[in-house]
């Protein structure tokens, strides 16, 4: 998303369960906080429940709250999970923002990995999707294609000409418009590929912002920052920088109310 770094997504299946990516993410941030996990929390109706873990900066100088703290929820989708399990999720981390946490309190809740990372991925296949179209390997497929043609018909084509045919081919198929593609270029864009990422993008966006009025943020690494706390694409603190200096504290709103602390 838009937030000067790019966000380093997982390759789907690279934890088995929510227990390997805990361990693995936990331990990367032991250096830098507190960690406890499986805290006991109770909601407003009385329900009791469960969060993966809550963490405290080892060195809170910088942080905006009194007593920096936030809870995380881990979650492994497998690759075709459904739409509704994702933001089923979701649903789970807005619901803990209303929790009282045993020696917490209320705790913003970060989830790991973002709950938009679908999108993001989608966006980032659509945006090499077009390159790999008119890639050298794609060239060379035709030209596999018009050298086997002519073999089932037992002539053996010449190197000048299986290039002519291909690169002819090849640049046709590039050179059809659909009508989404037409479209596309109607409405300023390279390609129909490209409006789509677009829209993933901002669709995106207009997410986070809206998980981060629900006191829900990501907790996800990114290019040359490293680990880093999100919420509202704002970023709160990364592994390369720590605490960012912005007035946003980490505990829940009440309300529309900015905490500034």
């Amino acid at each position: 998303m838009r937030y000067g770094q790019k966000a380093l997504l997982p390759e789907p299946g690279s934890f088995p369960d929510e227990k390997s990516l805990a361990a693995f993410v936990l331990a990367k941030l032991d250096q830098w906080f507190h960690i406890e996990e499986q805290v006991p929390g109770r909601y407003w109706t009385g329900e009791e429940t469960r969060i993966d873990a809550v963490l405290r900066p080892r060195d809170p100088e910088g942080w905006h709250d009194k007593d920096p703290a936030f809870g995380v929820e881990f979650k492994s989708f497998a690759p075709n999970a459904s739409t509704g399990d994702r933001y089923g999720w979701v649903a789970q981390a807005v619901g803990y923002t209303h929790c009282q946490w045993q020696g917490y309190g209320r705790l913003g809740i970060f989830l790991c990995p973002s709950p938009l990372v679908w999108l993001l991925s989608r966006a980032d296949e659509i945006a090499t999707a077009r390159q790999r179209q008119i890639s050298p390997e794609m060239l060379e497929q035709e030209r596999q294609r018009v050298r086997e043609y002519g073999r089932r018909f037992g002539k053996e084509y010449s190197d000048a000409y299986v290039d002519s045919e291909a690169l002819l081919v090849h640049r046709r198929r590039l050179g059809e418009l659909t009508y989404e593609e037409f479209t596309a270029r109607a409405d300023g864009y390279a390609n129909a590929d490209e409006r789509e990422r677009e829209h993933d993008l901002r669709t995106a966006e207009e997410l986070t912002h809206l998980l981060g009025q629900l006191s829900v943020g990501e907790l996800m690494p990114y290019e040359k920052i490293g680990w880093a706390l999100m919420r509202s694409g704002t970023r709160l603190w990364s592994e390369r920088d720590g605490a960012a200096k912005v007035p946003y504290g980490l505990r829940p709103r009440i309300g529309s109310e900015r905490r500034r602390h």
